[in-house]
Formats: structure tokens, C-alpha cells, sequence
């Protein structure tokens, strides 16, 4: 396994670049919904627990998911959500890495949107 970056998932979060920062009101991280704050939480636990080996995987994954946004000709039918992005390159990162495949996490969103399965906190 490779080696991880030093960096504090604080300091990754405060310095981010603005094109990828995520929103913030008064300088606190903001959250609309508890499925934003639970994929934004996935994401920094999965770089905490070295299943992610470099920040930058994905922060590029971010970046095309927001430039993908930004080019399609529905935009101004679908209001932007910053969240909605990182949802997207969270599971782009652990599709293309392995950790999950796109059928296990389809099976999983079906289960909790039908009620079929709660969600669970360890």
C-alpha cells in the first residue's frame, strides 16, 4: 500500500481552492441536507483510514465532476448543488479504486430510498 499524505484532513478542508471548496456560511462548513454531510464525512474518513492513499484522487475526481456540471446544456434546469458533485467523484474514487462496485452502491441507495434498509451508525 502506498504511503499517505501527512496533511490533516483539517488543513486539506481549510485549504482547499476556491473552484472546490466546499460552501461555508460565516465560515462554517454548510450542510442542507444530512445526505451532505454524511458523503462529505465518507470522503474525509475514507482519506483518515488510508483507503484513500492521496487526497488529490479525489479532489480531480471533484474537479471533472464540476466542469462536467458546468457543460451541460441542462444547467439552468437543474439547480447547482455543490454536494451533488462530491456524491459524484466520492463515487466515481471508489468505483475506479475497487473499494465498491456501481451495482453495489445502486443496491444500497434502492434499499434506503424503498425503506428496505435504515441507516445505520457504527
Amino acid at each position: 500500500m502506498k504511503n499517505c499524505e501527512t496533511s490533516s484532513t483539517e488543513s486539506i478542508i481549510a485549504y482547499m481552492p476556491e473552484d472546490t471548496a466546499p460552501p461555508r456560511k460565516n465560515g462554517e462548513l454548510e450542510f442542507q441536507e444530512p445526505w451532505e454531510r454524511n458523503s462529505f464525512g465518507m470522503a474525509l474518513a475514507l482519506y483518515e483510514e488510508k483507503r484513500v492513499t492521496s487526497w488529490e484522487d479525489f479532489r480531480t475526481r471533484l474537479i471533472a465532476e464540476i466542469a462536467k456540471w458546468e457543460t451541460t446544456e441542462h444547467k439552468e434546469d437543474h439547480a447547482w448543488n455543490y454536494y451533488e458533485q462530491w456524491l459524484k467523484a466520492l463515487e466515481r474514487l471508489v468505483v475506479e479504486t475497487g473499494m465498491l462496485d456501481k451495482s453495489e452502491i445502486e443496491a444500497r441507495a434502492n434499499e434506503f430510498l424503498t425503506g428496505e434498509r435504515d441507516e445505520v451508525f457504527y
